[in-house]
């Protein structure tokens, strides 16, 4: 449960440049310069820092950095002297390589190059030469523009360049977008020219002090095949002192201009900020469940209705892989105190843990640590702890509501407290989730000035941490880069109601809009943490009642699949938001194939050429072989599409032929060679199956699974003496299995046996049906002959 707040704004600044000709690239200019494989960086006589092609093709043009001091009007460039550069050797978190320091008399610029790598990493830094202490604003270590040849161009006209950003968290607008020729995002921007076919991905690795932001702008006066203004910004809210004699560093900005492929430049960012930041391991379960919030109970849940839906849980879908319950808002005696409800959970929230883990199931629980009400203990005996909320923040605290100021005397120690006895006391496995933490950012005051509201931010997520400990789950949310430092899961955007998509001026989401913010963030999972897209629905009336959707129309059953299909997709956790006891067998058999997943993202195939992609690619490898796992969807309700699929952006062989099973329709397509095209009924999806064609007898799928075979088919073979296919499945107790052979002729099935008693055959053009089904699970072996 959440919303999205607005934070302050910061002013910033745009120049405006007078750009009269393109005079790009001159090397009798250049005094320092370092090569990487697929580029060179180069320093000018006036302390200005080029990056071209090693073809030769520009990419930047008079790179700076910049500082704004408080009570400047306007921020000005750091000066350099191309005398004062010297060259160090770089070993660190993202490789070795060769690194540039250039120094001027009031900062440096720190340039560290990966010879084999695409990409570089800068940071600026600010030296106080005055005699009086001075406050920073803002820190910008990658500027353009002011002169007449400096910006960025990927070639061709630069108003046709694709920018995606990472949305606007701090104002509310936390979708990304996609937007032509300028961008303002925070945290990273991936740009890309859609004739010339270069890219650039660049963002910041790190937050420790700065909210982090870049602007990409075109002046009237920019030329064609230029954008002028470029600013990768570093904003200290309140500003940070910097005494006579000391300097301030800024974030660590990430900027690769060599990708083939922006698809892969995103997940190597994603990558390099998950080990610059030192990012916890995987965590050891994930929680697939459900969200007691979202359901018609909202909060009013008791342990009764909650025993319920647990057993439910353990009956139907424990052993496919559901095996978390978690308890949302509701359970609790008062925002504050954090203990149960003496009359919902007279037990306790221990002794209700007790009951979940004596089903073999972890549990989470929903806190709201950071927000107070007055008549709370906590309150009453700690008001030197509270805060009233900014301006920003007033519509999500209320009147009787306080902000727990983290920098107070004895605050930090509360909160590594409660989470200490909530975790190691209680049994609690997952926070499901660390609500609105983000309320940190949105105090009025604070006891300890001397900080930064990230910094604070950062101290929050620590205590809680601290005290919850390194082994349980841990989802909250955006900030993201700055939450997934701590955190484990994600959730990526708003709440979600059971709609297809959003209702014009309405608060919740819907499956589009979900989806779509999930997939235009893949390149962050599984590196930094496991993304957490919020509710799917199958839409009960109780559910659509709760949620005041009235006017939308009903999710249809093929909405849902779709809707499911894109969540485990993401290979994050998947959570409904139907009471489980009112599931119908076939919505039950939906939930029973998505789960587990795969524990990493399909990538969106087409994120720079659809607001909401369309087509998902999973590829995956195992012991049984190779899958292309493709999920198509059609967002609109209204009309049928055809959707063409290059096989080649998959990442699959030009000529090589690939069979096509449809999973959710159980249908075999047959073969298709480089080009796909699959029509996709209104409002669903197609979830395709791809493998490299054998001219043999070969396994297609099993239709229990939405991997079809990938996670629990381990091992197949093939004997060609005695014409016989065979392979080991990993089966889910009191579970039947469809498997799929194509059978090319002359090839003919001829009888079929497994660990578990002969197997029944039923052809179908070339495909041949067997039934499998085991009481006890576990490894089973088969074999069919031809």
């Amino acid at each position: 449960m959440s919303m999205f707040f607005k934070a302050s704004a910061i002013a910033c600044l745009l120049l405006v440049c007078g750009c009269v000709g393109a005079n790009w690239y001159r090397p009798t200019q250049e005094t320092r310069s370092v090569s990487a494989a697929k580029y060179q960086l180069s320093v000018q006589k006036n302390g200005r820092l080029n990056i071209s092609l090693t073809s030769g093709a520009p990419v930047f043009q008079d790179v700076y950095a910049m500082v704004w001091i408080e009570g400047e009007e306007e921020p000005r460039a750091l000066e350099f002297d191309w005398r004062g550069s010297r060259r160090e050797a770089v070993h660190d978190r993202l490789g070795e390589g060769q690194g540039m320091v250039f120094e001027g008399k009031d900062g440096q610029i720190l340039i560290a190059t990966y010879p084999t790598q695409p990409f570089f990493t800068v940071q600026a830094g600010f030296y106080n030469r005055g005699k009086k202490p001075v406050r920073v604003k803002m820190l910008m270590p990658w500027c353009t523009g002011g002169a007449e040849n400096s910006g960025l161009t990927l070639g061709g006209d630069a108003a046709q360049t694709i920018f995606l950003g990472n949305g606007r968290t701090f104002e509310g607008r936390i979708m990304p977008a996609r937007t032509l020729g300028q961008a303002m995002t925070d945290f990273n921007v991936a740009a890309v020219h859609p004739v010339t076919g270069r890219s650039l991905i660049a963002g910041f690795l790190t937050s420790e002090k700065a909210r982090t932001q870049l602007r990409i702008e075109r002046t009237e006066t920019a030329l064609p095949e230029l954008s002028d203004v470029f600013r990768a910004e570093c904003v200290y809210e309140p500003g940070v002192e910097v005494k006579p004699g000391e300097s301030l560093l800024s974030e660590r900005l990430y900027v690769a201009v060599a990708e083939t492929n922006p698809l892969e430049g995103l997940e190597r960012y994603g990558h390099a900020m998950a080990a610059v930041t030192k990012v916890r391991r995987e965590p050891a379960f994930i929680p697939h469940g459900w969200d007691s919030w979202s359901t018609k109970y909202r909060t009013n849940i008791d342990e009764q209705s909650m025993r319920v839906a647990l057993e439910f849980m353990d009956k139907n879908l424990k052993r496919y892989g559901w095996t978390h319950f978690a308890i949302d808002d509701g359970w609790q005696n008062t925002r504050g105190d954090w203990e149960a409800h003496p009359d919902r959970f007279p037990k306790g929230m221990k002794a209700f843990a007790d009951e979940v883990h004596s089903h073999g199931m972890t549990f989470g629980l929903w806190v709201d640590p950071f927000r107070v009400d007055l008549d709370s203990e906590v309150a009453k005996a700690h008001p030197e702890w509270l805060r009233k909320a900014t301006a920003d923040g007033e519509g999500l605290v209320g009147e009787n509501e306080r902000i727990i100021d983290i920098t107070a005397p004895g605050a930090y120690e509360h909160v590594r407290d409660l989470f200490k006895k909530i975790g190691p006391g209680w049994g609690v496995d997952a926070l499901m989730e660390a609500d609105f933490v983000y309320l940190l950012l949105l105090a009025d005051s604070y006891y300890d000035t001397s900080l930064t509201r990230i910094e604070i931010y950062r101290k929050g997520l620590q205590a809680i941490r601290e005290g919850f400990g390194n082994d349980r789950f841990m989802m909250s949310m955006p900030p993201l880069p700055i939450t997934g430092v701590y955190a484990d899961g994600m959730r990526l955007g708003q709440d979600c109601a059971p709609i297809w998509r959003q209702q014009e001026g309405a608060w919740p989401w819907g499956c589009v809009e979900t989806l779509s913010n999930a997939a235009k963030r893949y390149y962050f999972a599984p590196y930094m943490w496991m993304p957490d897209q919020d509710c799917a629905f199958f839409g009960h009336m109780s559910t659509r009642i709760r949620w005041q959707v009235g006017g939308a129309p009903p999710l249809t059953p093929q909405q849902s699949t779709a809707w499911l299909t894109g969540a485990a997709l993401t290979g994050g956790v998947i959570k409904i938001g139907d009471n489980f006891t009112d599931l119908t067998p076939e919505e039950t058999s939906v939930l029973q194939r998505i789960t587990p997943v795969a524990q990493r993202p399909a990538r969106p195939v087409d994120l720079f050429a659809n607001d909401n992609p369309r087509v998902w690619s999973l590829p995956m490898k195992s012991d049984a072989g190779e899958w292309d796992i493709l999920g198509l969807f059609n967002w609109d309700e209204t009309a049928d599409q055809s959707i063409a699929v290059d096989l080649v952006t998959l990442g699959l062989a030009p000529g090589q032929y690939y069979t096509v099973y449809n999973f959710w329709g159980d249908v075999y397509h047959g073969t298709v060679k480089d080009r796909l095209e699959i029509k996709v009924p209104a409002g669903s999806v197609q979830l395709l199956g791809l493998r490299p064609f054998e001219n043999r007898p070969m396994f297609l799928a099993h239709d229990r699974h939405f991997a079809q075979g990938a996670l629990d088919m381990k091992a197949l073979r093939w004997d060609a003496s005695t014409r016989t296919l065979s392979g080991t499945l990993q089966a889910v107790a009191d579970t039947e299995y469809g498997l799929r052979f194509l059978v090319p002729p002359p090839f003919v099935a001829k009888g079929a046996t497994s660990s578990v008693g002969a197997l029944p055959l039923e052809m179908d053009g070339q495909v041949v049906k067997v039934r499998l089904r085991s009481g006890k699970g576990g490894a089973i072996g088969w074999e069919v002959r031809f």
